[in-house]
Parts: structure tokens; C-alpha cells; sequence
């Protein structure tokens, strides 16, 4: 425990300017890098655990009293003082290695929305649902060759740029709060294969599935796809956010990722090998690189299967695996 609380605190600490002063009391003072402070306004406190700054100019405030969350103000205040992205990411992956330590009384339904605000979205008037559009409709024939059709509330944009998207909202309690985008056949690399719409901050899709329910076992993968092919989860990217990893951690199941077979994927499986999830990599055939695939290829419940039986807590094979992806 002390161990990552010293790592909290050195985020801060160990990247103070030169010019700082201490007072009796313990306070650190210093200019507040957040404004444009040069009367050395921003003050710096220890106790135990808790940490906390304050800057008399701007009235900045932030700090952390032994949780698994780390805020986006105190991140905010370690990046200007010079601390690196990945410095911060690997802080707030490992207080979630150690969150049953802390004591925390908020359950899952209290957490979902302590961290991340979900406002209602409300769909372009021209929105149209995929379940009325015409069967030889192209989004429609994508969705069935990919076999998600039918397993989701889908729409079609008939304007310009997303008329050859198939349109998936992401879903909160029932209540759309963004969209993405998903081109069924880009035309060139510059086109972005997704084009996310209000894409809250710690999202993960599908998630409603799971909040209330006896399943065991949730399955995370990169894309929306594969989460539908075999309702899991997804991250939305080959990389995922502390604030994911814990939501995704709090509903206290078995997690299996199932990343893309590709090089991709790699950094993904070494964020799981922190937060000691299990990784799955079935032996499919060499072209079948995702959960879609292989769903389409093999069916969904033979796919989850494999992805299931192939799963391992192992850190030495998984590091192993993913080495072979970059291969």
C-alpha cells in the first residue's frame, strides 16, 4: 500500500520546480502552473495518504485521499507540472490492482455516475431505424454478412458523409448518449473506418448487459462488432482508459479480453497483464484476426466458447502470445 501511495504523491512531487518554498506547517508553495501565477500562490500539503493543492489565485483545487480513482484535476495538475501521459496511466492502472485495499463505499450504481456526467443525445431528425430500411439496403446486407444484424437497435443517416455508416448508439440505462459511426468500406486511409459522436468519457459499450446480471463471466474486446458477436463488452480502441478498467473491474465477474489477433492489440494485452485479467487467444484459422470473424466463420456461441476455454491468467504465456502478434 505504501508503495502506490508514494507513486500517487511522486507524481507531483517529484516534478515541483526549483523555486519552491516550505512553511512550518508543511506547506509546499510554489507558482501555480495551471495560471499565471509568479507570487508563488499554489500551496502543497502531505498528510499520511492525503495530498492536496490549492492554488490562492486561480482558486484551483485538487488532491487524492487514498482511492482507486485518481481525478482529472490532479492529472491536470501533474501534466503541467511536467509528469508524462504514460507516467499518469500507469498510476491509475495500478491503484486499480490495489482498489479492494482502499475502502471504498460506493457500489457500482454509485460509481457509474460519480465520475462520468451521461447527458441524453437526442438523433438527427433524419435518423432512420435499420429494422425499416428495405432488405437489400447495403447497411443492411453488411450487417447480416457480419452477423450482427437483429442484435442491436442500429440506424442509417442518409446524409453525405454517413450514408455508408451504419450508425450504432452508445446506450446508458436505456437512454442514448452518443453515437458512433462505422464506414462499411472506406475508400481510402484517410477515412476513419469509426467517427465517434459524443463519446462520454469512460464509456464502454454494452455495458448495460451487465449491471444486472447472474453471468459469470464478461468477455472485453476492442470493437463494437466483436462485442455484439458475442455480448461482451467493448472498449471502442486498442487501448483502454483507467476509468474503464475500473467500471469494467467493479462488476465483480471474471474478465476474459479477447483482443485482435494483429500487432495492434499488443498494447491492450499489456494493460490487461497490469490489471491481471485473463487473455484469450483461441487457435483460429490465421485470417480470422477478431471476435466478429471468427463468430461469422465459426458461429457465436462456438466462438465464445473458444474464447473462453483459451483464456489464461498466466502473465509469462500471455506475454509470450503477444509477442508473437508483433511477429
Amino acid at each position: 500500500m505504501d508503495k502506490i501511495i508514494s507513486s500517487v504523491h511522486e507524481l507531483i512531487l517529484d516534478h515541483l520546480p526549483l523555486r519552491t518554498t516550505r512553511s512550518p506547517k508543511g506547506w509546499i508553495t510554489f507558482d501555480c502552473p495551471i495560471c499565471s501565477d509568479n507570487r508563488k500562490r499554489g500551496g502543497l500539503i502531505t498528510n499520511g495518504a492525503k495530498i492536496s493543492y490549492h492554488c490562492f489565485n486561480c482558486n484551483f483545487r485538487t488532491g487524492w485521499n487514498a482511492t482507486s480513482y485518481l481525478g482529472k484535476k490532479y492529472s491536470q495538475l501533474a501534466l503541467a507540472l511536467g509528469a508524462e501521459l504514460p507516467e499518469i496511466h500507469k498510476v491509475k492502472l495500478d491503484l486499480l490492482k490495489y482498489q479492494d485495499l482502499f475502502e471504498e463505499e460506493n457500489d457500482f450504481s454509485d460509481f457509474t455516475y460519480a465520475h462520468t456526467k451521461f447527458e441524453p443525445q437526442d438523433l438527427p431528425d433524419n435518423a432512420i431505424k435499420l429494422a425499416d430500411l428495405d432488405d437489400d439496403h447495403e447497411l443492411v446486407q453488411y450487417c447480416k454478412q457480419r452477423g450482427v444484424y437483429g442484435l442491436y437497435p442500429f440506424y442509417h443517416f442518409p446524409d453525405t458523409f454517413n450514408k455508408r455508416r451504419l450508425i450504432i448508439p452508445f446506450i446508458v440505462n436505456g437512454v442514448i448518449v452518443g453515437w458512433t459511426g462505422r464506414h462499411i468500406a472506406p475508400p481510402d486511409k484517410s477515412t476513419p473506418k469509426y467517427f465517434h459522436v459524443n463519446l462520454p468519457n469512460g464509456f464502454v459499450f454494452n455495458m448495460d448487459k451487465f449491471v444486472e446480471t447472474e453471468r459469470d463471466i464478461v468477455v472485453v474486446t476492442e470493437g463494437v462488432l466483436d462485442a455484439l458477436s458475442i455480448d461482451g463488452v467493448a472498449v471502442l480502441g486498442n487501448t483502454i482508459t483507467p476509468e474503464q478498467a475500473l467500471l469494467i473491474s467493479k462488476l465483480g465477474k471474471r474478465i476474459i479480453l479477447a483482443p485482435d489477433l494483429e500487432k495492434s492489440g499488443a498494447e491492450l494485452i499489456n494493460q490487461a497483464i497490469v490489471l491481471d485479467w485473463e487473455v484469450s487467444f483461441p487457435p483460429w484459422e490465421n485470417n480470422i484476426k477478431d471476435a466478429n470473424q471468427a463468430a461469422a466463420t465459426y458461429g457465436r456461441v462456438a466462438t465464445l466458447a473458444s474464447i473462453i476455454s483459451n483464456a489464461t491468467n498466466n502473465k509469462t504465456k500471455i506475454e509470450v502470445m503477444s509477442r508473437l502478434l508483433n511477429e
